[in-house]
């Protein structure tokens, strides 16, 4: 979908109802919505009632109905940036976004200024969507292989669907599904052939909010800054994934106050946590089968408050017998040696190797993943994106090794790897603006020294 391949045409006539059409390339029939009612019709109807319409604008897609207790609105994508192509299907980051009211003619007299804040924020920069509704970037690949819906913990406008649900219409035909994230997307060349390497990175909506504002589990176990991270590598009909997890520590926590320096750990009482944390990794498990945590947190004062509860929790439940548990104090080991890095490496391996990554060759599953690094920090941010990079590149070898790519040119890896590295650190800076509103902070400093060293 390179060009705009929506178009919306409103009812010219202002003593009725207003009555809209929508038509879509790719769609044979065309959609008409009228007095909170959605209807498909035939594009010879269509053609008929057109003329009684007016095209109020073009779109590269539409991301759904908005209903509100005063209005309804058609949230129409008016600006994209792409990054990159995967599956046959274009990449978009939404730049710049429209609300059409559907129940009022003209300019408002009062705009919700709730409205314009979620204009903004999906005008942001900060959520994707794929142009073909045969890639669904709610999921990872393995999922995907396995037939599996749209993983709702990622589809951030899903109810924005169900206005046309309720009709029996096909949602995913009309509206697209977005994800809030990262999406890196780079091309690697070798010999005459081309191969993809991509970072997608994809923050759950069950637990929203920024830093400072949402810290630690709800009730239902689910955690502020929740990010499924996928490496994934594509070479002539051979895919290959890694999956890693990052979230925010899953006990009953925050940090109040308003003035940075004055958000002091706060916690709730131990057994508060108890059942949202044991829901938190029970789901991990169903999801993911077999999960290790790393724990990043240092000494100062209230990370040591959180990193000791978080163990004791750990300890008092029955998940201690199959779940690990690594604590490995980042700042302190790396003021150190940055060497000592390896230990946490060697303290992975064998999880790393007995996990694996997923792989198929064209369409044939060949291997899955049967487990994820579940990496966590103070914010899961600079700490938790310099491990998780680590263990990708970790991973890379293998993935590459796999998928039996031939090339003359001996430094294949060193090229993949090289790739690999930048996009990572991208990844890490727009994770870091979603939830902090700045790029990582150690990108340019301790992160990149990493990157330099072999993984």
């Amino acid at each position: 979908m390179s060009v705009r391949g929506v178009r919306v045409w409103r009812r010219i006539d202002v003593t009725l109802p207003p009555s809209f059409l929508i038509e879509h390339t790719r769609n044979e029939g065309c959609l008409m919505i009228e007095n909170g009612a959605c209807l498909e019709i035939k594009r010879s109807q269509f053609e008929d009632w057109k003329l009684g319409y007016t095209k109020i604008t073009d779109a590269y897609g539409l991301m759904g109905i908005l209903r509100t207790k005063e209005e309804s609105y058609l949230i129409a994508i008016k600006g994209v940036l792409s990054s990159g192509q995967l599956f046959n299907s274009d990449i978009y980051k939404i730049t710049m976004s429209e609300f059409i009211p559907l129940k009022t003619l003209g300019v408002a007299e009062h705009i919700d200024p709730r409205i314009v804040e979620l204009q903004k924020l999906i005008s942001s920069g900060m959520f994707y969507f794929s142009a073909l509704t045969e890639y669904d970037l709610t999921l990872c690949a393995q999922k995907r292989a396995q037939g599996a819906q749209s993983d709702e913990r990622f589809f951030w406008n899903r109810s924005l669907h169900f206005p046309l649900q309720r009709f029996g219409i096909d949602s995913k035909q009309w509206f697209l599904k977005c994800i809030s994230g990262s999406c890196i997307i780079r091309t690697v060349y070798i010999g005459a052939k081309t191969g993809k390497v991509a970072i997608l990175s994809r923050l759950s909506c069950e637990r929203v909010g920024t830093r400072f504002n949402v810290r630690g589990a709800n009730d239902m176990g689910n955690v502020a800054n929740f990010v499924e991270t996928e490496q994934l590598i594509l070479f002539e009909g051979q895919e290959s994934s890694f999956i890693q997890i990052r979230g925010s520590i899953p006990l009953f926590w925050d940090q109040p106050g308003i003035q940075v320096g004055s958000h002091k750990v706060k916690l709730r009482a131990f057994e508060a946590s108890a059942p949202a944390y044991k829901r938190h990794f029970l789901a991990l498990q169903k999801l993911y089968e077999n999960i290790i945590v790393v724990n990043l947190l240092g000494h100062k004062e209230g990370e040591r408050v959180l990193g000791d509860a978080f163990q004791t929790q750990h300890k008092n439940t029955h998940l201690k017998e199959t779940i690990p548990f690594i604590h490995f104090d980042y700042h302190a080991q790396m003021k150190i040696s940055r060497d000592n890095i390896n230990y946490l490496k060697k303290d992975l391996q064998t999880f790393l190797n007995d996990n694996g990554f997923f792989q198929q060759i064209n369409a044939k599953v060949l291997r899955n993943q049967t487990g994820v690094v579940r990496t966590n920090c103070l914010d899961c941010l600079d700490r938790t994106n310099n491990v998780q990079t680590l263990l990708g590149l970790m991973m890379l070898r293998d993935q590459i090794t796999s998928m039996r790519i031939e090339s003359a040119n001996a430094n294949l890896h060193q090229r993949f790897e090289e790739v690999l590295k930048d996009a990572w650190v991208k990844n890490g800076d727009q994770c870091s603006i979603i939830y902090a509103g700045t790029g990582a902070l150690e990108g340019k400093s301790k992160g990149r020294f990493l990157l330099k060293k072999k993984a």
